[in-house]
């Protein structure tokens, strides 16, 4: 595999050539006019637009074949002809003079691929394929051209003009730095795209202002819901606290992608137990001191966990750890893994002929020593276990000891809303053992009761790709 090293190339007053005069190289002399080269076209004959070209007096043009000596003094040529034989000799000149070649469609003779290119003001984003289908990095172009408007040009002339004066206010490189990734993922961009450009300065001014040394004041802890698993079904607002974190904070079910939205120099402190049981999580206690000095730092510290904060993530006890020591947080909510989990499933925690409400138990509550209303929950619709599935064996016995019916539906979903999703069905009287034979691992989520069966057994079994919660969703 060729791995291309992509690079934007100052083509101010230099020379490029272009061998060839047909309608592909008409658009390649166009592109090197737009970066400011100095052009000549070697070709018996050339387009009309071409000619025109020459007649302004933008390019000069050679009506012959090429040849040897061709590219002399030139710092890029492309070769936009059929003729693979002249492609080789003019790949042949460029490599002894150690000028860059593009072949069109030739890849073996070329030193470099041309990229599908977006251009809105001064941002352009380049889209290569290796050269393997430029058709597909054309297309790969549009859709980036649908998201990146003309708001984004205005955006980058404001950034533009503040660079001197964002260096003199605040000296801290790597605060600065920082800095910059606040504004960029800041509302500014939506006051430019409603042509308010007075208040994306405003915005921006208040995120400078706040950074200033004799300004920038306490950090702040932001305890975030990661979601169920999937990357996709964070909150928007928790992907933007992501985004501007210095410190992130995770444990054991954040989705790897998560961490990687985090800014470069963010210090990354995984505080869960790891996979398969290994090892031991961090006290509480250690976690909530954690958040607390991080952010007495003045930092902008993330508390990512999976699922939604205060649904068995222990959100609470950390908010009254620093609401005691008089720390600045903010609790975004997560999509929780109670209802993503079941829907990922294709069923439903409510249903109007089966259940009109639903508990949400900690499975690890559930072991030999639980003191949990058993009779109670026997009694009810639906019940969803989280992180039950060591102790589902224990689980079903009690339900169907407390007097829920064997032939209770019940459905154990691992890994929901991720690609390896798996889904187990039966009763109580045999999940467990299904389960087991599955070779299921955790996470994993139990649901009991008949909206198990209100679910189509396609719903059921089919993959996470295809599961009825989608990002779109939330």
């Amino acid at each position: 595999m060729t791995h291309f090293y992509p690079a934007f190339l100052d083509l101010r007053g230099r020379r490029a050539v272009v061998v060839g005069g047909g309608a592909i190289a008409e658009q390649k002399v166009v592109a090197l006019l737009d970066a400011g080269a100095r052009v000549s076209v070697i070709s018996p004959s050339v387009s009309r637009r071409l000619d025109d070209l020459e007649a302004a007096g933008t390019v000069t043009i050679e009506r012959r074949p090429y040849r040897p000596g061709d590219l002399a003094g030139a710092f890029l040529a492309i070769a936009a002809t059929d003729d693979r034989g002249a492609n080789r000799a003019v790949w042949a000149e460029a490599e002894t003079r150690g000028v860059l070649l593009n072949a069109v469609d030739d890849l073996p003779h070329c030193s470099f691929i041309a990229p599908a290119i977006h251009r809105q003001g001064d941002v352009a984003v380049a889209v290569s394929t290796a050269g393997k289908s430029p058709a597909l990095a054309v297309r790969l172009r549009e859709r980036i051209g649908r998201l990146i408007g003309p708001e984004y040009a205005t955006l980058l002339d404001l950034l533009g003009e503040l660079r001197a004066e964002l260096a003199q206010r605040v000296p801290d490189a790597r605060v600065r730095t920082r800095l910059w990734y606040r504004i960029v993922d800041s509302d500014a961009i939506e006051s430019v795209r409603r042509g308010d450009i007075a208040g994306a300065r405003a915005r921006i001014g208040r995120l400078v202002e706040a950074e200033e040394p004799e300004t920038r004041g306490a950090g702040i802890v932001y305890i975030v819901g990661a979601g169920p698993g999937d990357p996709g079904l964070i909150t928007r607002r928790g992907l933007e606290r992501l985004r501007a974190a210095e410190v992130v904070v995770y444990d054991r079910l954040v989705h790897p992608d998560l961490l990687d939205e985090a800014p470069p120099w963010a210090e990354r402190i995984f505080v869960g137990k790891r996979s398969g049981g290994e090892g031991h999580p961090i006290a509480q206690e250690k976690i909530n001191a954690l958040l607390i000095e991080w952010a007495r730092r003045g930092g902008i510290v993330v508390r990512l966990k999976g699922g939604d904060p205060f649904v068995f993530g222990r959100g609470a006890e950390e908010c009254e750890a620093l609401r005691a020591a008089g720390v600045p947080y903010e609790v975004v909510p997560g999509v929780t893994s109670a209802i993503a989990a079941p829907g990922a499933a294709g069923i439903p925690v409510t249903h109007r002929r089966h259940a009109s409400a639903f508990v949400v138990v900690a499975g690890h509550e559930c072991g030999e020593a639980s003191d949990l209303d058993w009779d109670a929950l026997a009694r009810l619709p639906a019940l969803v276990f989280l992180m039950g599935l060591r102790a589902l064996p224990q689980i079903t016995a009690r339900l169907i000891t407390h007097g829920m019916s064997p032939d209770t539906p019940a459905a154990v979903i691992a890994s929901a809303t991720l690609p390896d999703q798996r889904t187990v069905t039966g009763t109580l009287a045999t999940l467990a053992e299904r389960a087991y034979a599955a070779g299921l691992e955790p996470p994993a989520t139990l649901v009991v009761g008949d909206v198990v069966a209100s679910a189509p057994v396609a719903e059921r079994d089919r993959p996470a790709a295809a599961a009825c919660l989608s990002p779109g969703a939330m």
